[in-house]
């Protein structure tokens, strides 16, 4: 069965590239003009945009393409994704535009574009999107000026995200045990959100580059090779715990009070613990670990598998009416409370699951089944990936397989043994790179794992 149509300029997370080189002013012009044909030439988009150098430029860019389509900006300034988000579903926006590079590095920006439920573009739609953007030159129609969307500045957007936060969470529990939270917003679109939003759940918050600026003072995808220092912090200032976003904090770590960065895939397990129930539906990409498959079995929840990426998720949730998601890299999806990843609500539940539990984060983590995960990569030049892939493909065919062991297919390669370790060989959607990774419940399995990875990735771009 042949594979469906994916969007080239659309990655698993939008669009992105260096700054004023690939994302340019020009580009966000006509994609924007192009969105705006895609909804009718009618109705209110919501505007956004993260702290990065260049961001304030693509989105003026942005408003000027939406509105010669016909479309009215509500221009939301500086905000998180789930921000947005919530502005675009609570306010029956017809879309959004959010510029932002997440968590790449501060010279690269990208946009997402959000349907009226505040999600990502599904990909089909992105396809078509990218058709009509490579003939905006020969657009059919160019609209009168008593056509074009008016533009406006939105009334508080970060008061009425933070009220949504809170009501999605028990205010009063939380405030009952006074917690004491370090908060690093890599200097991004939450830095004024955190500390007003802590206020109202008394929470004493410690800021860490918490202030609004261009280049943030540290690496901005949230790793824990990146947050030594944060995670000294959280020690020093005895606080319960400590977190982390990216720029546009749809990405969030978390560190507990000892100062060890808990994996993304073992919070993602422990939110799900305190979410799901017998009958429940739980949907994840691919390269989640086998501690979700172990909670998901106990809880008699079912556990469905999808593409890496926001959108892929987001449309298996819709497909199958899901209860809760999570990624790897540290995205969770509250399905009850908003239909996409938000680092700032994935906070206020964890503020939630502490209020009511005599427990530490500590101990709450040490609970849950270890597994280790290894995570390599191998540079590879965005117009190579799918030669490489396909390379790569004939050699996993011939060899590696073990009694018991499984093969998925839905993104990348996927085996699955026997012990419940897995290897995974798939194209990055967002960088350069094939991506090497392997999960099992020792650190020699699952090195040994990625080291036959990438010797099957070498061998095929050798060739």
């Amino acid at each position: 069965m042949s594979e469906r149509p994916r969007p080239k300029l659309f990655g698993t997370a939008g669009i992105r590239g260096r700054t004023n080189i690939d994302v340019t002013p020009l580009l966000a012009l006509r994609m924007s003009q192009c969105f705006g044909d895609f909804l009718e030439n009618s109705g209110t988009v919501a505007l956004g945009r993260d702290t990065r150098p260049g961001s304030d430029m693509l989105a003026r860019a942005a408003a000027a393409g939406l509105q010669s389509a016909g479309l009215s900006v509500t221009d939301c300034g500086v905000i998180p994704t789930g921000g947005l988000a919530t502005w675009v579903r609570g306010k029956k926006c017809d879309g959004g535009v959010l510029i932002t590079g997440s968590h790449t590095p501060p010279d690269r920006n990208g946009f997402i574009l959000m349907t009226e439920r505040g999600a990502y573009l599904p990909d089909e739609e992105a396809v078509a999107l990218e058709r009509a953007y490579a003939m905006v030159g020969q657009r059919a129609e160019t609209l009168g000026h008593d056509r074009l969307g008016r533009y406006t500045l939105a009334d508080n957007p970060l008061g009425y995200y933070r009220q949504a936060l809170e009501d999605a969470c028990f205010p009063q529990a939380i405030a009952a045990r006074r917690f004491r939270v370090l908060y690093d917003p890599c200097n991004g679109a939450a830095c004024n959100v955190f500390p007003r939003l802590f206020e109202a759940l008394k929470v004493a918050g410690v800021p860490s580059n918490a202030d609004p600026r261009p280049i943030p003072g540290r690496a901005t995808e949230p790793r824990a090779h990146n947050l030594v220092e944060v995670a000294r912090r959280v020690v020093e200032e005895k606080c319960d715990f400590g977190l982390a976003t990216d720029i546009d904090a749809d990405r969030i770590l978390f560190i507990d009070e000892t100062g060890r960065v808990l994996s993304e895939d073992l919070v993602g397990a422990i939110f799900a613990k305190s979410v799901l129930r017998s009958g429940s539906t739980c949907v994840t990409p691919i390269n989640s670990s086998g501690v979700l498959e172990e909670i998901c079995e106990a809880a008699g929840a079912k556990l469905e598998f999808c593409r890496a990426g926001q959108p892929a998720t987001v449309e298996k949730i819709l497909e199958l009416g899901a209860d809760y998601a999570c990624e790897e890299s540290g995205k969770y999806y509250f399905v009850k409370d908003a239909a996409w990843c938000d680092g700032l609500m994935a906070a206020v539940k964890m503020l939630d699951l502490l209020s009511t539990s005599p427990r530490t984060l500590s101990a709450i983590a040490d609970g849950f089944p270890q597994y280790v995960q290894v995570k390599e990569t191998v540079p590879c030049a965005d117009g190579e990936k799918d030669g490489a892939m396909e390379k790569i493909r004939r050699i996993w065919e011939r060899e590696g397989r073990e009694a018991g062991s499984r093969d998925l297919t839905i993104d990348g390669l996927k085996r699955s043994y026997a012990d419940r370790s897995w290897l995974l060989l798939r194209r990055s959607g967002t960088e350069p790179l094939i991506r090497v990774y392997a999960d099992a419940k020792t650190a020699d399995r699952a090195q040994g794992l990625v080291a036959w990875g990438k010797d099957v990735v070498a061998r095929a771009l050798r060739s």
